[in-house]
């Protein structure tokens, strides 16, 4: 029985009497990029892409055909013309919006066959960056330009502020302050970015440290360490937040050697940098060395700083107190005649008035 009746559907299908449905296929795309909505068919004289009740696109007697097109997919459809009679009908949808969601229907035919697939698209705006810095008594992380919408915990306790805000574009700005007292800038902080169903999507940390040398001496400037990221990562060295020191894109090869502002700087295969023979004049601030992944970035800030001036202001200031003690003896010898037994001037003018 089973038997017979699929024969009589697939004959009623060879007939063109019933429709032939594939099952639904998903579709990531991302914001404002290219994507290619997947689609195979024998029958092509006619293409229909919709969108719910919109057409997306649509193509028959040979060419597209877009007079009916709703007007958000204008200028940003097309199909694979060249590959259309070897069946493959995919949509390309460039420039992609968040509207661009929903399930989308790839209706082919012929005069006698037709065919429907589904292609259900999900548009996601990732995060590209995150901006954590320390502020007047807080720490803060934002974000701008993602979707879906995000939040952010920390690692520290704490009761952060939180603000959020949609733009006319459906994309979502996130910021969380953190409260913290002074004595706590020296702490690793490091917030998550998690996606609706609780996954970490991005973090980002931030840490400072400090070290003092002598001019002429070898600073060390610590950089993160990788937390357990496989894959490509960049490494910058910048000077006061301007200057830039070194740079590292993780297919440069290593060790790196290059000249700053007259200092001899190294970037090690273990990662170290090393800057050689470094004046304070020029080489005195803050250090900030940042590595960063597609979901990841961290940041240390090192403050270096000399004391060598320190020294020779000390040795400069021994130097003339001892000058002042020589001088003062000298002249109290001078005067009173006390070194190597002298006599002072008023016994020699009693003893000149005696001869």
């Amino acid at each position: 029985m089973f038997t017979t009746m699929f024969q009589l559907i697939r004959n009623l299908i060879l007939l063109g009497l019933l429709e032939l449905t594939v099952g639904d296929e998903t579709v990531t795309c991302f914001y404002s990029k290219e994507c290619v909505l997947p689609c195979q068919s024998s029958y092509h004289d006619v293409i229909h892409w919709h969108n719910g009740p919109w057409i997306a696109h649509s193509f028959y007697n040979g060419a597209d055909q877009l007079a009916h097109q709703n007007a958000s997919y204008k200028g940003r459809t097309a199909l694979f013309t060249d590959q259309i009679s070897t069946g493959n009908i995919s949509l390309i949808l460039r420039g992609v919006r968040i509207e661009d969601s929903g399930k989308y229907k790839c209706y082919s035919s012929i005069s006698s066959h037709s065919n429907e697939a589904f292609v259900n698209v999900n548009v996601k705006a990732p995060i590209q960056s995150v901006d954590i810095k320390f502020t007047d008594k807080t720490i803060t992380c934002s974000t701008n330009k993602i979707y879906p919408k995000q939040t952010i915990s920390w690692n520290i306790d704490g009761s952060p502020k939180e603000e959020n805000s949609e733009d006319n574009q459906h994309l979502f700005s996130l910021t969380s302050s953190l409260p913290i007292q002074p004595d706590q800038k020296n702490l690793s902080y490091i917030c998550y970015f998690r996606s609706g169903d609780g996954q970490v999507t991005y973090r980002a940390s931030l840490m400072q440290d400090k070290t003092e040398i002598n001019s002429g001496e070898t600073a060390t400037i610590r950089c993160p360490d990788s937390q357990g990221e496989t894959g490509h990562f960049n490494l910058i060295l910048t000077f006061d937040d301007s200057s830039e020191v070194l740079s590292y894109n993780g297919q440069t090869s290593l060790p790196i050697n290059k000249k700053w502002k007259d200092a001899d700087v190294k970037l090690t295969p273990e990662g170290k940098i090393t800057l050689h023979n470094l004046d304070s004049a020029k080489h005195a601030g803050i250090y900030t060395c940042e590595r960063k992944t597609a979901q990841s970035r961290q940041i240390m800030r090192t403050s270096v700083q000399f004391n060598s001036d320190v020294n020779i202001i000390a040795i400069i200031v021994g130097i003339v107190c001892v000058a002042v003690l020589v001088i003062i003896t000298a002249v109290i010898c001078i005067k009173y005649k006390v070194c190597k037994g002298g006599k002072g001037p008023e016994v020699a003018e009693m003893e000149g008035l005696n001869n």
